[in-house]
């Protein structure tokens, strides 16, 4: 998935950057969880998927680099 590719039919906090775009999982609710970037929503914001097999499903390479705390998929 390209970083800068437009992500629709989002939820509010999957727009916003505040959970994964897979999974749905609510980055700040889940202390130690680790996310890459995988694209943008409608609105420009970049958002997000969990490290893992949401980054696969999403199309990143799981040893990007960039990641950032806040998301992860078990």
């Amino acid at each position: 998935m390209n970083p800068e590719e437009i992500i629709t039919g989002l939820t509010a906090a999957q727009a916003d950057g505040l959970a994964c775009v897979i999974c749905g999982l609510d980055y700040l609710r889940t202390r130690g969880s680790r996310s890459v970037p995988v694209g943008r929503s409608v609105t420009g914001t970049q958002v997000f998927a969990c490290v893992g097999r949401c980054a696969e499903a999403a199309g990143v390479d799981p040893t990007m680099t960039g990641r950032r705390a806040g998301g992860g998929c078990q």
